[in-house]
């Protein structure tokens, strides 16, 4: 399986403006198996709330330093340093503060978290979009499946802690279901439109409003990070959406199926959109 994150065309709308990319993140890969960090849902959470009060990316990190909950200080700045890395590649005011600021929403805050780590993290964000999409929801996964997988990303086998520290975290992040002498399974992750929404306008209308070809949206895995398990789901929440007026129009015809927005992601976040 690849770790290559997707860049993303699309089209301006307007006559005569040439196709685009969206530049997806491309963090490094090490060569080799890794250990992976715990997945800090809750500490990013906590630094979104703390980026309101900062005016710059070293108060954030010093905050963070101070009320994080770990008593040592060497896992603070460990912890502090990922949570930056994840959670605010671009820049302390990004997608995580505008959001907050504008809807002040703990559910949609982590699905964005979520979002922003899988993006930022190779192995766990192929793991979800390649390795667990193709799976149906409710399915047992052998352990057997983990290695496979693990082998095929990194060429050689893994450690047994990679192995274990990758299923903690895809319990942590929604995807699965551990219990004591049960295998692990595979579940549904509770799915907010509204976050779908915020991310669609924040990758492909950043600046003016767009019209882009759902082939194209499909091939950023953004949606499968959010727990969307098919484009046909994607395909019904888009119609919800234009009937709903939270888009400018969906369009089908012969072999042309593409979404015009009516908002700006800076509009969207102004007038606190909900679907």
């Amino acid at each position: 399986m690849s770790a290559n994150q997707f860049g993303l065309p699309f089209e301006e709308h307007g006559p005569g403006v040439e196709e685009k990319m969206v530049p997806a993140a491309k963090p490094n890969v090490s060569p080799g198996p890794r250990a992976i960090q715990d997945v800090l849902l809750a500490e990013g959470l906590q630094a979104v709330k703390l980026s309101v009060e900062c005016e710059s990316m070293e108060q954030l990190q010093q905050a963070l330093l101070s009320k994080l909950a770990q008593n040592s200080l060497e896992t603070r700045k460990r912890y502090s340093q990922s949570i930056v890395k994840w959670f605010f590649q671009d820049g302390l005011d990004g997608l995580l503060r505008k959001v907050w600021g504008a809807y002040g929403d703990e559910v949609i805050i982590t699905d964005l978290l979520r979002y922003c780590y899988l993006a930022q993290e190779p192995l766990m964000g192929t793991c979800v979009a390649e390795w667990l999409f193709s799976l149906e929801n409710g399915i047992a996964i052998p352990a057997s499946y983990v290695d496979k997988f693990l082998t095929d990303f990194f060429g050689e086998a893994a450690p047994e802690k990679t192995r274990e520290r990758l299923k903690i975290n895809l319990k942590r992040l929604g995807f699965l279901k551990r219990a004591k002498g049960k295998p692990d399974r595979l579940v549904s992750v509770t799915l907010q439109k509204t976050s779908f929404f915020i991310l669609f306008h924040h990758l492909f209308a950043p600046k003016s409003v767009r019209t882009i070809e759902l082939r194209n949206l499909f091939t950023n895995p953004f949606w499968k990070y959010l727990g969307y398990k098919t484009e046909d789901a994607v395909r019904s929440l888009l119609r919800e959406a234009d009937a709903a007026r939270v888009i400018g129009k969906y369009v089908v015809a012969d072999q042309l199926e593409q979404v015009t927005t009516c908002f700006t992601y800076e509009e969207l976040l102004k007038e606190r959109v909900r679907l």
